[in-house]
């Protein structure tokens, strides 16, 4: 046998859009794939003992409640591996209910994406080696990016990467349809960096809202940087409303410096 087909998956909240296409990557390279969702004839509990690494793949308002029912049932040989959008309180859920090894990870992707080429990951090595190495190079085997991030670091840098990166373009989406201009002209005389904001609000359409929404709610550090946020465009909408150019040039050298290194790396 191969040591691939020695190894057996399970993805709990297997019949939602990322487990059902994690299982797709993963059987197309010859693992065996258990689910275990609403409906299905296996359960969690059944699941979690036939595994030798078990996904988690489920709203986070339910994965609590998962993890305190199937961590009993793991053994110190088992991987528990979650796909949540945060990390820090998931991780602490993880590591107070098992004894298994856990590898904190989250897509930095969605289901609509054809394979894991470029694709990136973050992943954290909660507890034991075995199980992240092995997610790891598999990741990277199918030519991901994956980046080793502590869970703290990962739920900040997501405060302004998914919270206010959507808030963002939710508000753009807004206004573009209540301003009572002609959808199509908007793109006929969109400039190419705005063409490229269009494409990200047009994905929009096959987005989950909720899902959305519990990013922006969840997030414990989502509602101080909305509000950095506001107080920076509060701040621009005066500069820009008095005409001053001193201060509008001032924030924009600001930028600029951080722009100059975004391009060093």
């Amino acid at each position: 046998m191969s040591p691939v087909s020695k190894v057996r998956l399970g993805i709990i909240g297997g019949a939602g859009r990322m487990g059902r296409w994690f299982k797709r990557i993963f059987e197309a390279e010859g693992y065996e794939v258990l689910v275990a969702d609403k409906g299905t004839p296996l359960s969690n509990q059944d699941l979690a003992k036939a595994c030798d690494v078990v996904f988690v793949s489920v709203p986070m308002s339910a994965f609590e409640e998962v993890v305190k029912e199937i961590g009993p049932l793991l053994t110190e040989k088992q991987g528990l591996i979650d796909f949540c959008s945060l990390k820090k309180e998931q991780n602490e859920i993880m590591l107070a209910h098992t004894t298994c090894e856990v590898v904190a990870a989250h897509p930095l992707f969605g289901p609509g994406e054809k394979d894991l080429t470029n694709q990136k990951v973050a992943l954290w090595p909660s507890r034991g080696k075995k199980w992240f190495n092995w997610f790891e190079e598999f990741l990277k085997a199918q030519k991901a990016q994956t980046i080793v991030v502590p869970p703290d670091d990962h739920d900040r840098i997501m405060a302004i990467v998914q919270v206010i990166n959507h808030l963002m373009l939710l508000a753009l989406g807004k206004l573009m349809g209540s301003a009572g201009l002609e959808l199509e002209l908007i793109q006929k005389l969109a400039t190419p960096s705005f063409v490229r904001q269009l494409d990200i609000v047009a994905r929009f359409a096959d987005q989950d809202p909720y899902l959305y929404g519990l990013i922006q709610f969840d997030n414990p550090l989502g509602e101080e940087m909305r509000h950095k946020y506001l107080d920076i465009l509060e701040e621009l909408t005066a500069i820009a409303d008095k005409k001053d150019m001193e201060n509008f040039v001032k924030v924009f050298k600001e930028v600029q410096n951080l722009s100059h290194k975004l391009k060093l790396h």
